[in-house]
């Protein structure tokens, strides 16, 4: 949902795909599936609850890439400063009004401000690629993270990498070549 979305604003905003770009789109998509999917996928299925989240989580990543990549250029990043303000008042709603749930565990406040910093990387490094490139293409290799959160799960962790998620690695490795020479 993450990359549907923007591709499909990319498209119909006049962004033109290369032949590359026709065959390596789809494939960066089919191999975030596979990197996705771990160990035992389809023994179980996910709850509506679960999917609905899901769908809810991917389509509030997708609005925030389009809304980026719509900022003028010569915003700065006042975009990414707005951003942040609306996440954290969500975020600190959220919280305040589930605190009983959250438990009385202390709060892991150096992980999270170190993650906060990161995320603000991230769609720093977004909003340049956004606007020196084409939404449908940076959209879809930005949805590739689960490939960078395997490789580390076995570089930190010594996790096992299932085949789905090499065929799906492999996939993404070729498809991002793919879009590069879009």
């Amino acid at each position: 949902m993450s990359a549907v979305l923007p591709v499909g604003v990319g498209l119909l905003q006049g962004e033109h795909l290369s032949a590359t770009g026709l065959v390596g789109l789809p494939l960066a998509l089919a191999a975030v599936v596979l990197v996705s999917a771990g160990h035992g996928a389809g023994s179980t299925r996910p709850s509506r609850t679960a999917l609905l989240l899901a769908f809810g989580a991917g389509a509030a990543i997708a609005l925030q890439l389009v809304f980026l990549h719509q900022a003028p250029p010569d915003s700065g990043v006042a975009p990414l400063i707005v951003g942040r303000a609306v996440a954290s008042a969500v975020t600190l709603t959220a919280a305040g009004l589930m605190h009983r749930r959250l438990g009385s565990e202390r709060p892991a406040y150096a992980m999270s401000a170190t993650a906060g910093v990161l995320d603000s990387v991230a769609n720093l490094l977004f909003l340049l690629a956004a606007r020196s490139g084409d939404l449908a293409v940076v959209a879809v290799i930005v949805a590739l993270y689960p490939a960078g959160t395997v490789l580390l799960a076995r570089g930190v962790l010594a996790e096992r990498i299932g085949r789905g998620q090499l065929a799906g690695l492999g996939a993404a490795a070729v498809a991002v070549t793919l879009l590069a020479l879009t």
